[in-house]
């Protein structure tokens, strides 16, 4: 089940928090000759790269003007995937551009809420407030979408226990199908974490982790991967693809690809990708063993677990061993899956498996 990601590098303004590549712009010149070029990139895919998810990312896809989606956006009717993303920023999303999206056989949305408290969106650097993500929804609804998710944070800079709460109360009144709820995470070269604000403390943002999940468990969503929730048939299938080590095409600068044994990313470079289309800024083939711990790794982000090679699990057994033994780690035959007491400290427990 191969997938197809798009990159579509515009914000209206940059998230402090966030480290993917994209630029603030709203030239319109400069968002058509994007455009073009991805247009060019999607009609140079291999002829037997048919994808059955497509997943349009950012950035903020809903950030170019109306008309320029209307114009481009139908480029992506040929697919015609099982299932086909969009992500929507509450700030830049209107009945229009959920029409258009309808239109072009869009048929899951992922809108960035992040939180609906005004205090929490300001350090966050959002643009939109609690009352547009409450509208985003509701006008998602009324276009005819019947999957959506929505994306929270916890963890965030002076957010309690209660504002915790009050974010799970109103995102589940809208009864979406998944919700994402991230820990925030300080990245470098980030404004906030130039700006070096109070962190909450780890043993505060556990508590908020399994309060998450014990809510959302409540509330019939299962938990089926370390950040996500999902109503019994809605899991996101794109992100599936990741997770167990499936191939995917990335279209746009920064976007990345693994194919035929190959994995590659496009530059990071609006204007190089406008003028020389996608230009590799690097280019590895896994060799076999390195390509099995990199599925192990990610297939333990499942809550389920993985199989593990026999092969690959004789050479890290002692390792599965210890772990377990830490309470880390559960083994059953040659699955192996997070404990319950791992799942808030998963990247620890990867480390020693790369």
């Amino acid at each position: 089940m191969p997938g197809l990601y798009v990159h579509i590098p515009f914000c209206i303004r940059k998230c402090d928090y966030c480290a993917f590549y994209s630029e603030v712009s709203a030239d319109r010149n400069r968002q058509q000759r994007f455009f073009q070029s991805l247009e060019k990139e999607l009609g140079s895919l291999p002829a037997n790269f048919v994808p059955e998810t497509v997943f349009i990312g950012g950035g903020t896809p809903t950030a170019p003007d109306f008309q320029a989606l209307e114009k481009f956006f139908p480029m992506f009717v040929k697919f015609s995937p099982l299932e086909f993303s969009v992500e929507v920023n509450p700030g830049t999303v209107d009945v229009a551009k959920l029409s258009l999206l309808k239109r072009i056989g869009v048929n899951r949305l992922s809108i960035g809420v992040q939180s609906f408290e005004s205090r929490c969106l300001e350090t966050l650097g959002r643009i939109h407030s609690a009352e547009q993500a409450d509208e985003a929804f509701r006008r998602a609804r009324a276009a005819g979408f019947d999957n959506i998710s929505i994306d929270l944070m916890f963890g965030i800079p002076g957010q309690t226990m209660q504002a915790l709460d009050a974010d799970l109360d109103r995102a589940l009144a809208f009864g979406p199908e998944h919700i994402s709820i991230y820990n925030l995470m300080y990245e470098e070269g980030t404004p906030l974490l130039e700006r070096n604000p109070v962190r909450l403390d780890e043993e505060m943002e556990r508590e908020m982790y399994d309060h998450i999940r014990e809510r959302l468990k409540e509330a019939g969503f299962e938990h089926y991967e370390i950040s996500n929730f999902a109503k019994p048939g809605f899991e996101c299938r794109h992100n599936l693809l990741y997770w167990t080590g499936g191939e995917y095409i990335g279209c746009g600068p920064a976007a990345h690809s693994h194919w035929n044994g190959t994995r590659w990313a496009n530059a990071a470079d609006l204007d190089d990708y406008c003028v020389y289309g996608p230009r590799r800024e690097f280019e590895e083939t896994l060799d076999p063993v390195a390509k099995e711990r990199e599925t192990l790794v990610m297939g333990l982000r499942l809550i389920n677990g993985v199989d593990v090679d026999p092969t690959l699990f004789k050479k890290l057994q002692c390792t599965f061993q210890s772990l377990e033994n830490e309470g880390l780690l559960e083994i059953d035959g040659c699955r192996v899956r997070l404990s319950e007491d791992a799942l808030f400290v998963s990247d620890a427990v990867f480390a020693e498996l790369i």
